[in-house]
């Protein structure tokens, strides 16, 4: 999809860079990829080929989008870019990693089942805290992963077989592990992590922010809630913020039935590929 999006981008006209940064490829949360995102910036306005001098717009989505913006507003980047757009991101981790452990989101009178994927990137970075075999952590870490995904039962079944007697107790811990049921295990990982967590949200002020930026999220994303995107709003005013209902996380939800309000909402999209296009003229 990212990829998609890029090439999109590019058929527009736009130079187009799409990092790989190793912490995105492993699906783990670290602060120091705050860090890659800014040394990409901070090269990409240096660099005549990759468009030097001209304006520099920088988009993340999802996860990437908070770290991204985070990025952004480091005040040792000389030459922040003209254009940031925060596509369903989030404002605070600790507060995301309990997010994700709900049944629903709500918008309006409408119940959004949450996506899994989100619990389980969470449970598959804290996998030690079920004390699996030293051996077969990462393997834990796949299943988990592929829970998320919500693979078929019998695959996940079939791979988990490979697990030692303990190693199967510690992933079916983790399978049914709920901070509402597990709080003193919930409230050590939180206390562990808290250091991480911090570094991972968004804590800055708003005279940090030099950038136009667009606030993009989904009313109906089933991953991260869009009222991450309001809080961001709040925090920084001078922001954009556009709620839209047509995609979910990532992908369209299109419904012939309704096509005079999805237009409405095609409309309030295009407004912020309008912004985007602005730059080049």
């Amino acid at each position: 999809r990212l990829n998609n999006f890029a090439t999109a981008l590019a058929e527009a006209g736009f130079l187009v860079l799409t990092p790989d940064y190793p912490a995105v490829r492993s699906l783990t949360f670290t602060p120091e990829t705050i860090d890659q995102v800014r040394d990409v910036i901070a090269a990409a306005g240096r660099d005549p080929e990759l468009g030097a001098g001209r304006p520099l717009a920088v988009i993340g989505l999802s996860y990437m989008a908070t770290l991204s913006l985070k990025a952004a507003l480091r005040p040792d980047l000389a030459a922040p870019p003209a254009y940031l757009g925060v596509f369903g991101g989030y404002e605070d981790f600790a507060l995301l990693m309990r997010d994700v452990f709900r049944e629903t989101y709500r918008f309006d009178e409408t119940d959004v089942p949450v996506d899994p994927y989100g619990r389980f990137l969470v449970l598959r970075s804290v996998v030690d805290y079920f004390d699996p075999p030293a051996a077969e952590g990462d393997l834990i870490r796949e299943l988990a992963l592929r829970c998320g995904r919500r693979e078929a039962p019998e695959v996940i079944e079939t791979l988990a077989g490979r697990l030692s007697p303990q190693g199967r107790v510690a992933f079916e811990r983790l399978r049914a592990f709920h901070p509402d049921r597990s709080p003193e295990l919930w409230r050590t990982i939180l206390r562990d992590g808290r250091e991480r967590c911090e570094a991972l949200s968004v804590r800055e002020s708003a005279d940090r922010l030099r950038s136009r930026l667009i606030l993009l999220h989904s009313c109906y994303d089933h991953v991260l809630p869009y009222t991450h995107s309001v809080r961001l709003h709040h925090r920084f005013p001078a922001s954009e913020l556009i709620l839209t209902t047509i995609f979910t996380h990532v992908n369209l939800r299109f419904n012939p039935r309704a096509l005079l309000s999805q237009a409405r909402e095609f409309g309030k999209v295009s407004r912020v590929f309008a912004s985007l296009m602005a730059l080049q003229e």
